[in-house]
C-alpha cells in the first residue's frame, strides 16, 4: 500500500474497504458513495488532475465544501493526511453536523485503525482543528 502523503493518493473506496476485509461495508452503499464523494471534493480542492469534472447542474453544497476545503490551508497536500482522517470520519462515521473536536476525538482513533496501514499517522494537537472543520466542511455532501 502507498502510503497517502499527497491528495491524489487518497484511494478509492473500494481499494480502502476491499470486499474481503470489510464484509460489513457492501458495495455500493453509504459508506462508500461518501468516501468516493468527498474523495473527489478533496481532488478539486486540491487541484488534481484526477479529479472528475462536475456535472452540469451546479451543486451549492460541493462548491461550498471545496471552498471551504481550500480555505483550511495553503497547501493541501502537506495536510493529505489529517484530511483523509477527516474523509474516514465523515463517510464512516458520519457524526452530527455540529460535532465539535472532543467528540471526533474517538471517531479519529477509528479512522486511525482503518487508514494506519495507508500511511496515516496520529495527528498533531495542532492539526485536530483542521481535522475538525474539514469535517464541517465534508459533512453537508454526505448521504445520509
Amino acid at each position: 500500500m502507498t502510503a497517502i502523503t499527497r491528495i491524489d493518493q487518497i484511494p478509492t473506496s473500494h481499494t480502502i474497504f476491499p470486499a474481503s476485509s470489510h464484509p460489513d461495508l457492501q458495495q455500493p452503499g453509504a459508506v462508500h458513495h461518501g468516501w468516493n464523494t468527498g474523495r473527489q471534493l478533496l481532488l478539486h480542492a486540491a487541484g488534481s488532475p484526477l479529479a472528475k469534472p462536475m456535472t452540469s447542474q451546479p451543486h451549492p453544497l460541493r462548491q461550498q465544501a471545496i471552498a471551504h476545503l481550500r480555505a483550511l490551508t495553503e497547501h493541501l497536500d502537506e495536510a493529505a493526511g489529517p484530511l483523509a482522517l477527516a474523509l474516514h470520519v465523515s463517510a464512516v462515521q458520519q457524526p452530527p453536523a455540529d460535532a465539535d473536536t472532543t467528540t471526533l476525538l474517538p471517531l479519529i482513533g477509528e479512522a486511525l485503525a482503518d487508514l494506519g496501514d495507508w500511511g496515516v499517522r496520529a495527528p498533531l494537537p495542532e492539526q485536530l482543528d483542521l481535522i475538525t472543520r474539514a469535517v464541517h466542511a465534508l459533512q453537508p455532501c454526505m448521504p445520509h
